[in-house]
């Protein structure tokens, strides 16, 4: 099934609707140190955190919506990763499962 205009164009809308509404603007990146991080567009946070062992975390707050758990304005996307391997973390899901735009994120070792 392939999905109409209307649907991709209300898909496309919905973040920046949230976004007028919640009246959130544009934050900035934040790391530990040994951890580096950068934007990936309006939409998405690569990083990674170097040198020692154990783990750390990237961080995305994004403003849009998210099937699960269910969110309609802000939320926040993590992913937990071993030291030593880079990771990215993103406001868009697969199948549209989640989009928004990005707003601020954060890099820490747990």
């Amino acid at each position: 099934m392939r999905p109409s205009a209307r649907a991709v164009a209300m898909c496309l809308a919905a973040p920046a609707i949230a976004i007028a509404l919640t009246g959130v603007a544009a934050g900035t990146a934040a790391a530990d140190p040994g951890c580096q991080g950068s934007m990936n567009g309006p939409w998405a946070f690569n990083g990674g955190c170097y040198g020692g062992e154990g783990t750390y975390r990237l961080e995305v707050d994004c403003v849009g919506y998210n099937i699960a758990p269910f969110a309609v304005g802000p939320y926040t996307i993590r992913q937990d990763l071993p030291v030593g391997q880079a990771g990215t973390v993103a406001c868009f899901g697969p199948n549209w499962s989640s989009a928004g735009w990005a707003v601020g994120s954060r890099i820490f070792r747990l």
